[in-house]
């Protein structure tokens, strides 16, 4: 019973001791400043706002929470070919018994840069700081010294010190993002980021020696048509932090349906493989200004035994606002009756 208690206190407080890993998403393509702060303003539209939800490991006694909101824009400028775009996400993540909760706000800042007249090539460079919270809440675990033989006694001194309980810490990360759109049902968008440029500290014991590690990613997400109303999107994402590394690779089919009132109507159904850990089967759909996407992570890793291949729900939700320009005719024509 006493070992059923530590061990969760431990695997939550070891971010003091080993290099911590960041918050992700299996639907990386549906939160793109946590992917690549390149991508702030990367859209056809005026403004996004994208919401994102995850749940993690339910059959544990504690699952694993993450919760994300975002909004970027391109801002108006005189340049020609050049526009600068701002965009701004808060992360936060709970975990665990003792509630060890990561809390991020992140402000985005891009420069896209239109290669040719056309408008189907830009590039765009991004950089993004912010400021990370982390925390946990020792009064909601229990410890060897509290059990008095028999049961636990919450009277007990737990015999336990420390140093503090909540870090505060600035976080910088940068980007590099390509999209050629010849349409909006054939594009290419590719990108490179690094985050925690700067490696933060990240120790409850005040241990200097424990920060960060660097993140860079690398992904890649394409869509083409196939037939009349069937278009094919295949999607890659690989990235490494310290000692661990994560590839992702996926597959969809795009199904047009009726447009409505002139927007795009279409499900996307397909999944990803997250190598060596869970296949991810994701649907998704395009009504409107709303994208909205539901996924599933069967596990396929060591865990499964303790999961029983249950992995994580997530769904994702992004909306585009776009202003629709009024037309304005060149040439008045008289009419032929005058």
């Amino acid at each position: 019973m006493k070992k059923n208690k530590i061990i969760p206190f431990l695997f939550v407080l070891s971010v003091g001791f080993v290099r911590a890993q960041d918050i992700h998403y299996s639907q990386f393509n549906a939160s793109p400043q946590n992917l690549n702060p390149a991508q702030a303003g990367l859209f056809d539209g005026d403004w996004r706002f994208v919401g994102n939800f995850r749940s993690q490991w339910s059959v544990i006694p504690v699952p694993y929470r993450t919760f994300s909101i975002a909004a970027d824009t391109r801002l108006s400028t005189k340049l020609k070919n050049d526009v600068p775009a701002v965009g701004l996400i808060l992360n936060t993540d709970k975990s665990g018994d003792s509630k060890f909760t990561t809390t991020q706000i992140l402000i985005s800042g891009a420069y896209i840069k239109k290669l040719n007249k056309d408008s189907t090539h830009f590039v765009s460079l991004g950089i993004q700081p912010g400021i990370t919270t982390k925390s946990f809440n020792v009064a909601a675990l229990t410890f060897d010294n509290q059990y008095d033989g028999d049961a636990y006694n919450s009277s007990l001194a737990s015999g336990e010190n420390f140093p503090k309980t909540r870090m505060t810490y600035f976080d910088l990360g940068a980007g590099l993002g390509y999209l050629w759109k010849k349409n909006h049902r054939t594009l290419v968008n590719i990108g490179v980021s690094t985050l925690h440029i700067n490696r933060p500290k990240q120790s409850f014991f005040n241990n200097d020696d424990i920060r960060l590690d660097m993140k860079t990613c690398l992904s890649g997400i394409a869509e083409f048509p196939i037939a009349a109303q069937l278009d094919l999107m295949p999607t890659v994402m690989y990235q490494r932090q310290g000692k661990f590394q994560e590839t992702v690779v996926g597959l969809f089919g795009k199904y047009h349906l009726k447009p409505v009132n002139g927007m795009t109507t279409a499900v996307s159904l397909g999944g990803f493989y997250r190598m060596k850990d869970a296949f991810i089967l994701v649907a998704n759909m395009d009504y409107k200004n709303f994208n909205v996407g539901l996924s599933y992570d069967v596990n396929t890793s060591k865990l499964i035994e303790a999961t029983n291949r249950r992995g994580g729900f997530e769904i994702s939700v992004i909306y585009i606002f776009k202003k629709i320009k009024p037309f304005i005719a060149k040439k008045r024509v008289c009419p032929i009756y005058m």
